[in-house]
């Protein structure tokens, strides 16, 4: 694992309002710091006060742990593994390092579900093609983790597309005749899918065997176009002086660097899908999560992913559907074979 001995480095932050208005003069500069080359390939979207996303935020993020530690026979009814566990919980699939990735669980879902999916685009896209799947109210502690969940998709989703509205105009300066993220993201036939991520706690304060750096998450790039990230919760909510778990970027240089989102503030990063797009203007970079040190302590964050329809081309022929296809291959142990 890359060493994670690096300062905080402060991303580009707008505020929403600033964001709305459009102004190029005071967005470009903040979007070509942020995404462009030797940038974090992030930025931040500060959220007014009284903006409901705070509280769903909340909500949601309270959902993780009582998903995480519902019995083993309720979990094993959310999984899917059609879908290489695309849809409801998984944990314990994803391939890290070459071994099984036990450290967090996931709980996926679309943000945006059709009513209907005919044979052939569940034949061709599992990963996409399907119902959600939700725990009861009664096998989580009376949450409704569907409306919560949604609810807080699809404010990120709407954020992002504006963002992505921003995007486009700082790309025409730099392109001709480039594909619209804003129309790709805006299409009802989106695959915008959401992730309730839970960080499990560290039972025991010994290192690994491997001598390996701990990590919740190893170094990896999103293949989104764009990906919405919270700022986690963690508990206890007070994690001990010097503590360096967080969020962590690659620079082109192989520095690494850790990010601090604020609370009342929503990260986009720029997955591979758009760096492809934009013919390279827009950078995504490597970022891992690097555990605490601390023994019993539980992170918890959501991501949502924004996504064109699968059959969007993103150039060259190569569509969304088969670069998620790919990408998912790599992901998990007896995925399809490219």
């Amino acid at each position: 694992m890359p060493s994670t001995d690096a300062s905080t480095n402060e991303p580009s932050i707008v505020a929403l309002p600033e964001l709305e208005a459009g102004s190029p003069s005071t967005l470009f500069p903040d979007i070509e710091r942020a995404f462009g080359l030797g940038g974090l390939g992030l930025i931040v979207v500060r959220m007014p006060a009284a903006h409901e996303y705070h509280t769903l935020r909340r909500n949601l993020l309270a959902m993780a742990a009582p998903l995480a530690t519902m019995s083993e026979e309720d979990k094993l009814r959310l999984e899917h593994p059609d879908s290489q566990y695309s849809f409801g919980w998984s944990h314990g699939k994803e391939m890290f390092d070459g071994v099984p990735d036990t450290l967090k669980g996931s709980f996926y879902a679309q943000v945006y579900e059709r009513d209907h999916y005919d044979e052939d685009y569940q034949k061709r896209f599992p990963f996409y093609a399907h119902k959600n799947i939700w725990p009861s109210p009664e096998s989580l502690q009376g949450h409704d983790l569907e409306a919560a969940f949604i609810a807080l998709g699809k404010t990120m989703t709407e954020v992002g597309v504006l963002l992505a509205k921003r995007i486009d105009e700082f790309l025409k300066t730099k392109h001709d005749n480039l594909s619209s993220l804003e129309a790709a993201l805006s299409s009802p036939l989106n695959c915008h899918k959401g992730r309730l991520l839970y960080y499990f706690p560290k039972q025991e304060s010994a290192a690994s065997s491997d001598g390996k750096e701990a990590s919740w998450c190893g170094l990896h790039l999103d293949h989104s176009l764009l990906t919405g990230l919270t700022k986690a919760i963690f508990n206890p909510a007070t994690l001990p002086a010097g503590d360096t778990s967080g969020l962590y970027i690659q620079l082109p240089n192989k520095e690494m660097c850790k990010v601090a989102i604020p609370e009342d503030c929503i990260a986009f990063q720029v997955g591979e899908a758009a760096q492809i797009l934009s013919r390279g203007v827009l950078r995504a970079t490597p970022h891992l999560v690097k555990g605490t040190d601390a023994v019993g302590i539980d992170r918890s964050t959501f991501a949502c992913f924004l996504q064109p329809e699968v059959d969007f081309n993103l150039g060259d022929g190569l569509t969304f559907g088969k670069f998620t296809e790919n990408i998912l291959a790599s992901h998990y142990e007896g995925g399809p074979v490219m």
